[in-house]
């Protein structure tokens, strides 16, 4: 974990000094409101259409950096700027908008000071996607766990489900786990 802990100190370096509003997401975020499952990685969310600029960032610091056209990934560290879920048709997107942005909390993990999207967002997410065991992902016991762990504002939630366009499937998730019946 140190070798990550290492990386994702340069890329908060590079990204906080360079002004450019990102996020900790995915299993790293619940990790820091949930269950406590070992870290494989780290997964950050910038801006919209900043992934080329992160780019030319990491290779002036001598980085070797691998990009598929929609993520980067970088010796455990992987950056996106677009989580957009397609499911059954429908499109929920999400990307760092200014309701996340203003949500965002600055949190320590590991080593690093960095900002982490809000419980809220990650519930949102983790529960759109729903994975669990079959797909060898955690999102439902995250969710479970980050709701046991965390005062959630109820009102934010509601607004994030909105935006993801998933308000009637989410409501149903969420009134199944008791929240927000």
């Amino acid at each position: 974990m140190s070798l990550i802990a290492g990386n994702l100190a340069v890329v908060q370096r590079l990204l906080t000094s360079n002004g450019m509003p990102w996020a900790v997401f995915g299993g790293a975020a619940a990790y820091l409101y949930g269950p406590r499952r070992p870290i494989q990685d780290v997964d950050l969310l910038v801006a919209r259409g900043k992934l080329p600029t992160v780019i030319a960032l990491l290779k002036a610091e001598g980085k070797a950096v691998q990009f598929d056209g929609q993520r980067i990934l970088w010796r455990g560290i992987k950056l996106v700027d677009d989580l957009t879920v397609r499911q059954d048709g429908q499109i929920h997107p999400l990307q760092l908008d200014q309701p996340m942005q203003q949500h965002v909390r600055q949190m320590p993990l590991l080593g690093a000071q960095v900002p982490v999207a809000s419980p809220e967002d990650i519930i949102a997410h983790k529960l759109l996607l729903n994975r669990g065991a079959a797909e060898g992902k955690h999102d439902y016991e995250d969710v479970v766990g980050i709701i046991r762990r965390q005062t959630l504002d109820h009102a934010y939630l509601i607004a994030r489900i909105r935006l993801l366009n998933a308000e009637t499937l989410l409501r149903e998730r969420l009134a199944a786990l008791e929240i927000l019946v």
